[in-house]
């Protein structure tokens, strides 16, 4: 047996594997807001080449706009010559298809359902970036301040909340979401945890009674919703002067630490 040409295999196919895991990007464009601010947070930006026109941070930053939330210019992504899309669901099938028949590498991230995805999404990021170490210490310390904010939640009987994040009609958070997490983690209830789906009507709000109402911004219409809300006196979260509105970049596409800043914001507003 030839153990000298085994052994060189062995070391070829070590090297192989470890120099294919740990490729690193430095042409990335990114279809999506919250991989933008993934970037961002593991100060990878100097890789960024091209991002959405609601990468507001990256505009100010002078990288190219090649898409919208949903439609994509796919001469501008191919003429910045990226070695890596980082994209979403959201991003149709036919762009991401067009996109990779004309040589372009394309990874397209799935929803998130939880906390602990959020931070796999970073570790995902930080990997093509060069970033892990930056990604290990960040999540290390959100969940250390995770730790700390529910150890300093009042113990007994859990508010129940009712996320609003779209009216007309009005839409709330569902459970085996990251939103949902936000509850849970703030030591409450989502009072839609029995639904199949996130519509409800105002009378169905009013039957389930929430101790709190959180209002995701949604520009003019937040201040609306809060108001009526505010005005129903026979709702325990009118009673309480607990109804809220929180930002919807932090709520609604968070990075590890957005995250945990909105799970800290609503403990503050919950039980102060």
């Amino acid at each position: 047996m030839n153990y000298k040409k085994i052994y060189l295999v062995a070391i070829f196919t070590l090297v192989y594997n470890i120099s294919s895991y740990s490729q690193t990007y430095n042409r990335i464009v990114s279809l999506s807001r919250s991989i933008t601010q993934e970037i961002y947070l593991l100060s990878a930006n100097d890789k960024l080449v091209g991002c959405t026109s609601y990468c507001d941070f990256a505009i100010k930053d002078n990288k190219e706009v090649v898409a919208s939330a949903v439609d994509v210019n796919i001469e501008k992504v191919i003429m910045l010559r990226p070695d890596l899309v980082l994209t979403t669901t959201i991003t149709t099938p036919e762009a991401i298809e067009t996109l990779k028949k004309a040589g372009v590498k394309v990874i397209a991230f799935q929803t998130t359902k939880s906390y602990e995805e959020i931070c796999q999404n970073l570790r995902q990021v930080a990997e093509y970036t060069g970033k892990t170490l930056v990604a290990d210490q960040i999540i290390k310390k959100q969940k250390h301040r995770l730790d700390s904010i529910i150890s300093n939640i009042p113990k007994g009987n859990k508010p129940r909340i009712f996320f609003e994040i779209g009216t007309k009609p009005i839409f709330t958070v569902m459970p085996n979401t990251f939103m949902n997490d936000f509850i849970t983690f703030a030591g409450g209830e989502n009072i839609a945890s029995d639904l199949q789906k996130g519509t409800m009507t105002r009378e169905s709000v009013f039957l389930r009674n929430p101790d709190v109402i959180v209002i995701v911004t949604m520009g003019i219409l937040a201040e609306e919703e809060k108001d009526r809300w505010t005005s129903s006196k026979q709702l325990n979260a009118a009673k309480n002067k607990k109804i809220f509105i929180i930002d919807s970049d932090k709520a609604c596409s968070p990075t590890p630490v957005t995250f945990i800043d909105v799970v800290e914001e609503l403990t503050k507003l919950i039980y102060n």
